[in-house]
């Protein structure tokens, strides 16, 4: 009947019950079982579920069949944490979230069918919800150090993510509400993987902060798992509101984008309140104004004057090209697949969800040529 584990059919189960806001008593009474019991042991995986009672669940729940023995789905066992427009319906968010899944959960299973086997180890920042600012901001810097970031950590953050800490970093088309209002990021927490998604239409500043953001995310999640969704926008985040984890976070992507010896390095000191220059420093560190301006107010290496300007200034138009969809590893994988027979074009399209000539747009894009299927 099913193509996974009857484990994750019983956490998809219980997922699109919660979802469906029904108990586990009243699913069960739809289901015409005599006690609750029968439920909970579908849902933990210790009792195999009927081809029939798949057909009545799908139909209770409102869900397709997929939904439940789709191998490349994650719900029910991914936990995300969204940075989104505090706009935004929450309904489109699980929508899109859904959406999300499937890319993620393409990606574990492209990965697992590489030769190279996955350490079972995770990387872990020694930090708690009760550590201060200041620990976050040297667990930054130390990490800068430890992955030879150099004085310009942005321009090799990306990768070192993805090769030394082996978090894969998606590049997506984010949803936004008519205004623009949009996601910014997310982390995405499997038992045996993490994952990064960075909304690559908002600007690099704010694409790289946000990267940093999840990043803390993704390397603290067993200690201090954060909400499922928090605010993206600068009003709310800049006042007491947010909450200590994200407050936490936010200190640690300052200082990792723009560690102390770094500023030391590219900042003048005959100029340290030239607002001009220091545009110069933020347009190399990739970062905004702002965010330049309260992290080295913190350091106490700018005058109080200073930051409320350096606060008020724009940041520099990028030249940097918006990047491309999903990652390089990410495509390189599929293709290889698809092209060596392993997945299905038509199956790899539906679950991208894209159409046939959308997918050969996606392999062009990254500068590969059609697989041999299409």
């Amino acid at each position: 009947m099913q193509s996974i584990s009857q484990k994750l059919i019983g956490l998809r189960v219980q997922s699109a019950r919660k979802a469906a806001n029904l108990k586990q008593d009243e699913l069960s009474e739809k289901l015409g079982f005599n006690d609750r019991q029968i439920l909970s042991s579908i849902e933990n995986g210790s009792r195999n579920l009927k081809s029939s009672e798949l057909l009545q669940l799908a139909d209770i729940l409102g869900r397709d069949l997929e939904f439940f023995i789709d191998p490349f789905a994650v719900a029910g066992e991914a936990k995300f944490s969204w940075r989104a427009a505090p706009e935004l319906p929450e309904d489109n968010l699980n929508n899109f979230e859904l959406t999300a899944g499937k890319w993620i959960g393409l990606l574990r299973w492209l990965r697992e069918q590489q030769s190279s086997q996955v350490s079972v180890l995770k990387r872990a920042l020694r930090i708690s919800d009760q550590s201060s600012y200041e620990d976050a901001q040297a667990c930054a810097e130390s990490l800068v150090d430890e992955l030879e970031l150099g004085v310009i950590p942005a321009e090799t953050l990306i990768d070192k993510i993805e090769r030394d800490l082996d978090i894969p970093v998606l590049f997506v088309d984010a949803l936004q509400t008519a205004d623009g209002k949009a996601i910014s990021g997310a982390t995405c927490h499997l038992d045996n993987m993490a994952a990064i998604l960075i909304n690559r239409n908002e600007s690099e500043a704010r694409r790289y902060f946000d990267l940093a953001h999840e990043l803390f995310h993704a390397l603290t999640w067993d200690t201090m798992q954060p909400a499922h969704r928090e605010s993206n926008a600068v009003e709310v985040r800049s006042n007491s509101r947010i909450t200590r984890i994200e407050q936490l976070a936010d200190n640690f992507a300052a200082a990792l984008l723009m560690p102390r010896k770094a500023l030391e390095k590219l900042i003048d000191l005959t100029k340290k309140n030239d607002t001009a220059h220091l545009l110069q420093v933020a347009a190399l560190l990739r970062v905004s104004p702002m965010a330049l301006a309260y992290r080295l107010f913190n350091l106490k290496l700018i005058t109080l004057e200073t930051k409320q300007t350096l606060v008020q200034e724009k940041r520099r138009a990028s030249v940097a090209e918006t990047p491309k969809r999903f990652s390089a590893n990410f495509v390189a994988l599929l293709h290889e697949s698809i092209d060596k027979g392993r997945l299905s074009a038509k199956k790899a399209a539906k679950t991208m969800g894209m159409s046939l000539p959308g997918l050969l747009e996606l392999f062009d894009q990254h500068n590969l040529s059609a697989p041999y299927e299409l």
